[in-house]
């Protein structure tokens, strides 16, 4: 205080202060519900090979080099066997002659350290080896998409081993993935879709209430 004793008053004032603040992060906090998953019942779903009619169409990619590429003026994405960054190493030059896939299309690592990473890719983009593109046959939606790059992770990683049995020889064969179907067992893209809308919401939800704790 101004006569130099001690401010008991205001101690007390700030810890309750901060008692008050603490209480209200740990209630939004507590709102995240982090662990509050569901299961998820897959007697209903089924196997799909990914050449499906309904599917897509497995083209081989480019195999190129990325140690030969140049990059004066790169303006095309080039994919590789990487988990990071939607698999792509680095940006090159256009190769007269050699027309990029395009931006929408999947890409899947068939081996290596990152075996099963399925990305969808934003930009056109070339490919270097053992990375296989899954070229849509109809429409589907970018959720959808999504849904199927995940599903294509787990199933790789759980079945198939680096170096060891690889997805080289089973992609374009015995490979197949577990979808949702409807009552007609056709793949059920509104299942796929509004799953993963529902993520996105609760993760933009989640991502609110933690912006509020500084």
């Amino acid at each position: 205080k101004e006569d130099n004793s001690l401010n008991y008053e205001y101690m007390v004032t700030y810890m309750k202060n901060l008692e008050a603040i603490s209480i209200n992060y740990l209630k939004n906090l507590q709102l995240l519900e982090l662990n509050n998953y569901k299961k998820i019942d897959l007697r209903k779903w089924r196997r799909f090979n990914l050449y499906d009619k309904e599917l897509f169409t497995i083209d081989s990619g480019n195999k190129l080099d990325k140690s030969k590429m140049t990059t004066i003026n790169p303006t095309i994405n080039f994919v590789g066997r990487s988990n990071q960054n939607n698999g792509i190493t680095i940006e090159v030059d256009e190769i007269i002659g050699t027309k990029p896939y395009k931006k929408g299309y999947m890409t899947l690592a068939l081996g290596g350290e990152y075996l099963g990473s399925c990305f969808i890719q934003p930009k056109d983009f070339y490919t270097s080896q053992n990375v296989n593109v899954l070229i849509p046959n109809k429409e589907i939606s970018y959720n959808a998409k999504l849904f199927i790059s995940i599903i294509i992770f787990k199933e790789a990683r759980t079945y198939y081993k680096a170096f060891v049995d690889e997805l080289n020889r089973h992609i374009k064969t015995d490979f197949s993935i577990l979808l949702p179907v409807n009552d007609d067992k056709q793949i059920d893209w509104e299942y796929m879709e509004n799953y993963i809308k529902d993520i996105k919401e609760n993760t933009l939800n989640k991502l609110e209430l933690l912006s509020s704790i500084q």
